[in-house]
Formats: structure tokens, sequence, C-alpha cells
């Protein structure tokens, strides 16, 4: 049976229920905090109220996005967790420069000492991060850049992508702008040893008219987090269903899973336009009403997940 490491323990991948793969649900203060006020998400009140209306709408499970030494706050987590009755999961790995000081650990590492911090946050817990209780992660996070996998990108990924490969059952999530640099990141977590299955790429469909990308990426294997559901600065609600129609209707229910990319602007206990429960409440009424099928709204929102960690 896999089993899947939530901030409050061990639990089996059948047990993850309707889970959203990308939130952000505690973002402490940092370098891109302060450049972009709404990323911050740090009143953990708010949040856990957030967590305590996603989980009466039908809320399980969720991935918090937000990785080491970016604005992760692991003990926050754990406790909002135990409040809600959400089980959380946190992330190992790296996200984009602006998130980290100049002199940062991440900028500074070879890639065996980064890869050793993530395969250590992942088997004995989050060491860096005020708090006693050991929380550990069970994904790893990713991210690409302007420059996709060259430079001192590459080195990050592949470290984050050795460290999934070594743990069974532990997905790499990746972002991308709208999907750019897709194939060379996985033909680069391929030759880690990860295999495509178990990597998610996220925010492709911040555009959804060039269906190319989206048939590349899931034709390779790959899982596609589709997470502007709601950000409505990208494009409306028909569009996403559109686009999702159209990748159901070419046989890939099962690599699509669905989320919002949370922000402070969009939280609505901290006074934003939709709330983490617009998918459930808002978003999924409207894919039945345009016809898609039942089935593959499950395998969106809960048997994806569930076989992703179990790869």
């Amino acid at each position: 049976m896999a089993r899947v490491m939530t901030v409050t323990g061990a639990i089996g991948a059948e047990a993850l229920g309707h889970c959203q793969l990308h939130e952000h649900l505690f973002v402490s203060r940092g370098p891109a905090t302060d450049a972009f006020p709404a990323l911050l998400i740090d009143d953990e009140a708010r949040s856990t109220a957030e967590l305590a209306r996603y989980r009466a709408a039908g809320g399980d499970a969720l991935l918090d996005a937000q990785p080491g030494g970016a604005g992760r706050n692991a003990q926050a987590l754990r406790r909002m967790s135990a409040a809600s009755c959400v089980k959380i999961i946190a992330v190992t790995g790296f996200h984009l420069p602006m998130f980290y000081r100049a002199d940062s650990f991440f900028f500074q590492a070879d890639e065996d000492a980064l890869y050793e911090r993530f395969a250590r946050e992942l088997n004995e817990g989050i060491q860096d991060e005020p708090g006693s209780e050991k929380v550990r992660a069970g994904a790893v996070k990713a991210a690409l850049g302007a420059k996709g996998c060259a430079g001192r990108t590459a080195v990050l990924l592949r470290a984050a992508a050795r460290a999934a490969a070594a743990h069974k059952g532990v997905p790499l999530i990746l972002h991308t702008d709208r999907g750019a640099g897709a194939p060379e990141a996985l033909t680069l977590c391929a030759a880690c040893g990860l295999p495509e299955r178990r990597v998610v790429v996220c925010h492709a469909d911040r555009q959804a008219g060039d269906r190319a990308p989206h048939e590349a990426i899931a034709r390779a294997g790959a899982m596609l987090g589709y997470d502007t559901i709601g950000r409505f600065k990208y494009h409306g609600d028909a569009a996403e269903l559109t686009l999702i129609r159209h990748m159901i209707g070419l046989g890939y229910a099962g690599r699509l899973l669905l989320s919002l990319d949370t922000t402070r602007e969009r939280l609505s206990s901290y006074g934003g336009s939709i709330g983490l429960t617009y998918l459930l409440e808002t978003f999924l009424p409207l894919l039945r009403a345009g016809g898609i099928r039942a089935e593959d709204i499950d395998l969106m929102t809960t048997g994806n997940a569930r076989r992703l960690f179990e790869a």
C-alpha cells in the first residue's frame, strides 16, 4: 500500500480524497513578498479558517507548494492541518531566485549538498525552521525560470530530481512559465532516474489557446497541474473548460490535476476574490454543466493524485 507523508504523519494514498496539488496556505515574509505583497500569506488564524471552509466544502487534502528558504513554515502547516482536519503535504526543493537572498545556500551549494538537504527533509524532517515537532516533506518542488534548464537551475533541478527519484512515491512539482522548458526538464529528470509519470508540470494552463505544449507534455507521460482556475488575469473559466475538454477528448483525463495556486489576493480569509473552495463550489459544477463526465472529474480531483503518490 502506497504511503503519503503529510505534515502530521504518513497516510495511505487512498486516504487523500479530494486533493488540490498546488496551493499556498502560508508564506512568510522574504525578498519575494517584499516585492510582491500578494505573495505574503502569514496569518495562521486566517489560513486555518480558509482550510476549515475548504474542509466543510469537501476538501480532504492539499499540497502547499512553498519550499524551504522561500517562506515555508512547516510548523505552521502542521498546526493548521491539525486544527482544520485537512491533510497537508509540505515540499522540499527550490523556487525561483526572487524568493532568496543573494547569499542563500541555494545559490552557493553544489549539487550533492543540495541533494543531501532535499533527501534529509524527506527522510528525517525539516530542521532549519522554528519549532520542535518533527515534520517531513512529502514531495519535491522545482522551478524553471526564464533561462529554463540552463546554468544554476540545472544544478538545482538535478538535485531535486535525484531526491524524488530516490524515494518511492515522491513526486516532483515543477513550476513553469506557461509550460516553457518542460520537455527539456523532463529529459533532465529522466536522466536522473525520475520517470516522467512522477513529474507534475504546473502553470501550462496560464495559456489555454495553444494546445501543442499541453499535448506534448501529456504525450511524454508527465502530469499536467491545471492551476489557473479562477485566475482571471490570464483567462476566464470558459477557456479553462475548453482546454480540459480538449485534453480529455484526446484521452488525457488520467494526466490532469486541478488546483488554484492560491495567493493572498485570492484567499477569502484575507479578503481575497475567490477562496480555496472555488474549485469545489464553482468550477466543478461548471465542468459538470459543460458535459465533463463524473468519472473524469473524479480522476482529476482524486484518482490522479492518489496514483501519483503510488508511482
